[in-house]
């Protein structure tokens, strides 16, 4: 087998496990409309490369997400790979290939969602530049809590500020840690090394890290939905 039918195969498990999954980029159709690519904007060719940001980081993540769903069965599993001392219950933590990859794709993740909802904050502000001069200080969350005020009765926006102060502020505090403090594959090494003699906790432990996918496939469906809470209100203001 030549290297690119090895790249082949691995594109169609990942595309297979895509689609088995539901992570739908269901607002295409919206990221390909004139209102949305910036035809209208003060700015249209700045708009026109920040709406190809987000359909380009949008499939990253989809994809990547993915790769943790093909990956997650063969990862390290704590509660299975135990060791007995002294007739007490140890779980080991001897890492293989599929669980360092699993890691490094989950970090993946945590940088491209963040990266999405920076864009579709720049979208946002595109729309304002007299509110918004400087675009160094543009982030997602500065960027609706500056509209809160004169929006707070438009839907679109009020559904941005509710998902900015609930599931973007919890995502934004797990990625935090992942990019400022401590990468995934060390957070869990650390916690399961730190309870290997408590096989409840090794329990929680391993739920919440094989639950990674899961975490990402939610906020899949919650970017789709900011595409077109995002596309409302832009096309809403021509």
């Amino acid at each position: 087998m030549t290297d690119k039918e090895i790249i082949n195969d691995f594109y169609t498990l990942i595309t297979r496990k895509v689609k088995e999954n539901g992570l739908n980029t269901e607002a295409d159709k919206i990221k390909l409309d004139s209102f949305f690519i910036g035809q209208k904007a003060v700015d249209s060719r700045l708009d026109y490369n920040i709406t190809q940001d987000i359909r380009y980081i949008h499939a990253d993540l989809v994809y990547v997400t993915g790769i943790l769903f093909a990956l997650r069965p063969y990862i390290n599993n704590p509660i299975n790979e135990t060791a007995i001392l002294k007739g007490k219950e140890f779980s080991t933590y001897r890492q293989n290939m599929y669980d360092s990859l699993y890691g490094m794709y989950a970090s993946i993740c945590f940088e491209k969602l963040y990266n999405f909802w920076d864009r579709i904050g720049d979208k946002i502000a595109n729309e304002f530049p007299d509110k918004f001069p400087n675009p160094r200080a543009i982030m997602f969350a500065n960027v609706i809590e500056n509209l809160k005020t004169e929006y707070q009765t438009n839907h679109n926006i009020k559904w941005l500020i509710d998902f900015k102060d609930g599931e973007f502020k919890d995502f934004n505090e797990k990625r935090k840690v992942v990019v400022h403090y401590e990468h995934i594959e060390t957070k869990y090494k650390e916690l399961i090394l730190s309870n290997t003699g408590d096989m409840t906790k090794i329990k929680e432990i391993f739920l919440e890290k094989s639950g990674l996918p899961e975490f990402f496939q939610k906020h899949i469906k919650l970017t789709n939905e900011g595409i077109k809470q995002t596309y409302d209100f832009v096309k809403s203001r021509t």
